[in-house]
């Protein structure tokens, strides 16, 4: 049986912060679908899959996803989809009272929710997401925890001025009692452009790599090597770790608020619209995709390299060269 097809689904661009760090610009919902096209994605989704004999994990984000007064119909149209294996939401934290998580728990589908943190306390979690939300997001975690049938994961965004706390993170993360959190690179689209002093330098990620060894008794680097994100996770017998390689145009995709179809979130280079364009069709006749797969086009190391599998991170190249097909800036390998 093929593996999970994985489909972040942004419903809405609104919302109420605005993290330095954002990969928006925009964040009104005047480019947001109203439910009837939020129906017709969602079928053109399912209908793709049924013909691949595929099953999905999508996660359902923003902006805010909870500002978005269509999101339970969705989760419900969605829930009782035999395509749809597993559903997730990736939010800000800040809404999650005791009426809104009653209504969750009646999707069984719904997993888990992700809660952004990006800092082992509040004054560097509050200097990119804003005052008084470090302390917002424990209180809800306090809320939700041991109470609700969910897998709660915090999502931790690694600058130049937060990666150093990784061990303070795993360590608060433990104490708050979540399931684990997700590590994945500030790569400057939108908001972020304006903070290009925040991206991690080769060296900067070459000692991040190093941390989680020391973090995890790894004695290879270069066994993480091929990573563009990782994830933590809390078990009875002691934490893990977990390498997430490339999902791009492979197994995995992005939806944008108004329907367009992007390779992954951080890659901004649309390839369709579900409004318009079948999902089978986007997806095996990309030129854009079909190019990026083939290792022979990208440059440098990158098109030299032993890995055949790794092609580094195609957004942190494009994000930092204008260049896609540049060899991956963080790559420390020779």
């Amino acid at each position: 049986m093929e593996e999970s097809f994985h489909i972040q689904w942004h419903i809405t661009s609104l919302c109420n912060l605005r993290c330095l760090h954002c990969y928006q610009e925009e964040f009104s919902k005047e480019r947001d679908l109203g439910k009837e096209d939020l129906k017709k994605v969602s079928e053109n989704l399912l209908s793709t899959l049924r013909d691949w004999g595929r099953r999905a994990c999508i996660h359902l984000t923003g902006g805010e996803p909870f500002l978005k007064p269509e999101l339970l119909p969705l989760l419900s149209h969605l829930e009782i989809s035999p395509e749809v294996e597993e559903l997730g939401i990736i939010t800000n934290g800040l809404f999650l009272n005791e009426e809104l998580l009653t209504k969750l728990i009646s999707f069984s589908k719904l997993k888990k929710i992700k809660i952004s943190l990006d800092g082992a306390n509040a004054e560097t979690n509050d200097s990119i997401r804003g005052k008084g939300v470090f302390s917002k997001v424990i209180h809800s975690l306090n809320r939700v925890k041991g109470k609700y049938p969910f897998e709660i994961i915090l999502m931790f965004t690694v600058m130049r001025g937060n990666f150093r706390e990784l061990p303070d993170f795993l360590k608060l993360s433990q104490e708050l009692g979540v399931n684990g959190f997700i590590i994945e690179r500030f790569i400057p689209w939108g908001r972020g452009r304006e903070r290009m002093e925040e991206v991690l330098t080769r060296d900067d990620w070459n000692e991040f790599v190093e941390l989680l060894c020391n973090l995890f008794s790894i004695e290879d680097k270069n066994l993480l090597l091929t990573f563009q994100a990782f994830q933590v996770i809390f078990k009875k017998e002691g934490s893990e770790l977990l390498g997430a390689p490339c999902v791009l145009g492979k197994d995995g995709l992005c939806i944008l608020p108004n329907g367009d179809i992007l390779p992954c979130r951080r890659f901004p280079i649309p390839i369709g619209n579900l409004l318009k364009d079948s999902l089978k069709m986007i997806w095996e006749e990309s030129e854009l995709l079909i190019f990026l797969g083939k290792k022979e086009n990208l440059k440098g190391k990158c098109g030299e390299c032993e890995w055949k599998e790794c092609r580094g991170c195609r957004s942190l190249a494009f994000a930092l060269t204008g260049d896609y097909l540049s060899e991956d800036p963080h790559c420390w390998h020779t």
